[in-house]
């Protein structure tokens, strides 16, 4: 009989950068935050379960992700992947858990192989995920600059975009409106404030700028 389990993969863009929330055991072991499935509880229950007692992070909107077969098929592992803000979901070892912390993506600790696949394969889904899902919203401010929506992009995506060309696109496709309000950052012009209107980047001709932008049109 094969053991279920679920795992739990949690980005976060913070300073420019994708980061994912480890957890780390007695003996020095990084890894997600995982557990076995009781009978007659459900794969999403346990997930968040998971999360709340080894992170204390709640109420994140999870996506299940795959089903994979580990340990010579004997344990099906099912990951959810997590998108949060770390300003607003504060982190709190829970018990058997000595220490919780975000990781840049690119600078991991040691992972048991099969948990640095699976982290690495929610990270390109993520990728994906921005062609068709405005998913920089969820890990911003309800209130950001164009210069942070596009520094959230350029983190999940792992590359540079062209400022003047994102900010048309973005505006082109109607997903957020100006706040009427400004930040100062520093030297140089206050940066306007801009808030989420609904809606997302779909790869249609009306805006396939704002993927081709982005770096997901393949066509």
């Amino acid at each position: 009989m094969r053991t279920l389990t679920v795992e739990v993969m949690v980005f976060n863009v913070r300073a420019g950068a994708l980061e994912t929330l480890l957890v780390r055991g007695p003996g020095n072991v990084w890894g997600l935050a995982e557990r076995p499935v009781s009978p007659g509880r459900g794969l999403a229950r346990e997930a968040e379960a998971a999360l709340a007692e080894q992170t204390g992070v709640r109420g994140a909107e999870l996506e299940q992700l795959f089903t994979f077969d580990r340990d010579d098929a004997h344990v099906a592992t099912v990951g959810y992947l997590a998108l949060i803000s770390a300003e607003r979901h504060p982190v709190t070892p829970g018990q058997d858990v000595v220490e919780v912390r975000w990781f840049r993506t690119d600078d991991l600790p040691d992972l048991r192989p099969e948990q640095a696949e699976a982290l690495q394969y929610a990270t390109e889904r993520l990728r994906a995920k921005a062609s068709y899902a405005p998913v920089a919203f969820v890990l911003l401010p309800d209130l950001f600059s164009m210069g942070e929506l596009q520094s959230v992009y350029e983190a999940i995506l792992g590359s540079s975009l062209d400022a003047r060309n994102f900010r048309r696109d973005v505006l082109a496709a109607g997903v957020v409106e100006a706040a009427g309000r400004t930040r100062s950052g520093g030297p140089g012009r206050p940066a306007q404030l801009y808030r989420w209107r609904g809606g997302g980047f779909s790869v249609v001709p009306s805006e396939r700028r704002v993927a081709r932008a982005m770096g997901t049109d393949r066509e």
